[in-house]
């Protein structure tokens, strides 16, 4: 389903994302609808799909690359849908069918579009002079590179400068450590939401009323579940955490107090009162190399029925 890009760069595009959601549309096109939330200021679409009843009661969000160099979260989403969709529509239709019912997954596999093709291809990726020029300036005064690898490669923000997973409004205010300007990574924006990619998943979630969400990132094979909710919240996102880890192996991590705040995950829990989780996937420096995909897909193989599994268990 992949290709492997050459000439220098390794990783899942937006443009192979295009293609895959074309055939997901041609084979699928029952059992998936598949939209955009918006356009990015570089001029990409914000794909969006669900799988799913548009009308079911309980329903998940499940999104990556909301950082530039961590793409490959959005290859694993990808592959994930293209095997859940295989099972529901050919291989096991009868238990992926009664495992949907009244159920809803909403999955983003590209929050960041533009931040993922500067970290693959650079300035020369990037379509409109404006945002070119923008993001010459911001390498220019960064001095060009990273310590220890090229500076595109590690881009984390969106093509504005703006570390999307910072412009939440969760304790974002209090967020002292980052840039002060635009940056490839670390500058929070002049306030929550500010970023047509941030806005976009935050208005999904207010209107979607998400059950549960589940945010990929990379690196270190961790679960981060907590900020700060008590009672009832604090137990069924602790819970959700605690299945995530059966199914991959990945550590529990639940010292939210020394994280930096502003994430999407940090917002959906403490605004929306959302069971939350963001899962880091792979061991290496971001952007991960291609050689470690498989072992991610197998670590994460069976994580779409556990929160299927989670919203079942939920509503009992």
């Amino acid at each position: 389903m992949y290709k492997v890009l050459r000439g220098g760069f390794l990783g899942y595009t937006y443009e192979n994302m295009q293609n895959d959601l074309s055939i997901f549309a041609r084979i699928f096109a029952e059992n998936i609808q598949i939209d955009s939330l918006g356009k990015t200021e570089d001029g990409r679409s914000l794909y969006h799909f669900r799988i799913g009843d548009a009308n079911a009661s309980k329903k998940a969000l499940i999104f990556g690359g909301i950082h530039g160099r961590e793409y490959m979260t959005s290859q694993l989403i990808m592959e994930q849908s293209a095997e859940f969709l295989m099972k529901l529509c050919k291989t096991d239709p009868d238990f992926y069918r009664e495992l949907l019912r009244g159920k809803a997954l909403h999955i983003v596999p590209m929050a960041n579009p533009d931040g993922v093709t500067i970290s693959q291809f650079g300035i020369h990726g990037l379509k409109t002079m404006k945002m070119q020029k923008l993001v010459r300036e911001i390498a220019r005064e960064e001095g060009g590179r990273h310590p220890g690898g090229y500076y595109f490669s590690r881009w984390k923000a969106n093509a504005r400068g703006v570390d999307l997973n910072r412009n939440f409004d969760a304790l974002w205010e209090k967020y002292k450590d980052g840039r002060e300007k635009p940056s490839s990574e670390k500058y929070k924006g002049v306030r929550p939401e500010s970023e047509t990619e941030s806005a976009a998943l935050a208005e999904l979630t207010r209107k979607e009323k998400f059950s549960c969400t589940l945010s990929y990132h990379s690196s270190g094979e961790v679960i981060y579940w907590n900020f700060g909710q008590q009672g009832e919240l604090l137990a069924q996102t602790k819970d959700f955490a605690q299945k995530i880890h059966a199914v991959t192996g990945y550590q529990v991590d639940g010292d939210w107090d020394v994280l930096d705040p502003g994430g999407y995950k940090d917002w959906a829990i403490s605004k929306m009162k959302i069971p939350s989780l963001t899962v880091e996937i792979g061991q290496r420096e971001s952007p991960l190399p291609g050689s470690c995909f498989r072992q991610i897909l197998m670590q994460n193989k069976g994580v779409w029925e556990t929160i299927l599994s989670f919203l079942s268990d939920e509503g009992e």
